[in-house]
């Protein structure tokens, strides 16, 4: 047998073995879009990292709501934005991985009216209500599926009491360009809140991968089933 032949025999063996631990397995069968492998939901818990904080928002009607009617009853994916970000590791990036998110959940019935998405502007003066709804209508088909809010506040007055408790920290800034344009730096992070408002988990534009997400999703979705999730 030639050293070729040897070599090949032992990477189809070694194959072989690996395939045969991973269908014993199912822990690690799922797999980051980096190919790193991912534990099986409900085989892990996620931290009680903390409260969602009391705010007043506005939806797309102009109706003022307590934030809390968007981030409990079901879980939730929460993210700060705002309509004219042009950072693609910022607002664009957070954007995409929600709509491989949402179509992931569209594919599986199981989540089906259990999980909402949710975008909080972090500029009030532009994205009011009129400019948000333009969004919102672009998803009003699946919404009773999964929801999308596109939400602002009245000012920053409202809004900055929400950025601080959730440590989402904002530097208002004026393109050098002069076209005048508002840009706000901050970093990336998405939140995923469990049915009771607690956040569970916080992804940054490292580690905003949708197939992790979507596992923890159904990890929490197995959670609430089983009656669990209760901080301790």
């Amino acid at each position: 047998m030639t050293i070729r032949a040897r070599v090949f025999g032992a990477l189809c063996m070694g194959f072989a073995a690996w395939a045969g631990f991973v269908m014993a397995n199912p822990a690690v069968a799922a797999e980051t879009g980096a190919g790193l492998a991912l534990p099986a939901p409900g085989s892990y818990t996620l931290d009680h990292i903390q409260p969602v904080p009391f705010g007043i928002v506005l939806d797309g009607n102009r109706f003022p709501r307590m934030l809390s009617h968007y981030t409990s009853g079901k879980i939730t994916l929460l993210a700060f934005f705002y309509s004219t970000c042009a950072d693609p590791r910022g607002c664009p990036l957070a954007w995409e991985a929600f709509e491989h998110v949402r179509e992931a959940i569209l594919a599986q019935p199981e989540l089906h009216g259990r999980a909402r998405l949710v975008f909080l502007s972090l500029d009030p003066e532009h994205d009011t209500p009129d400019v948000l709804k333009n969004f919102t209508r672009g998803y009003e088909a699946s919404a009773s599926l999964v929801p999308w809010y596109f939400l602002t506040t009245y000012s920053y007055l409202f809004l900055n009491p929400v950025l601080r408790k959730m440590g989402e920290e904002i530097s208002i800034d004026r393109e050098a360009s002069g076209t005048d344009r508002l840009v706000l730096n901050h970093l990336l992070k998405v939140f995923l809140i469990d049915q009771r408002g607690w956040v569970r988990e916080i992804y940054s534009n490292q580690s905003l991968d949708p197939a992790a997400i979507l596992g923890d999703i159904k990890t929490l979705a197995i959670e609430a089933a089983n009656g669990d999730g209760r901080r301790r």
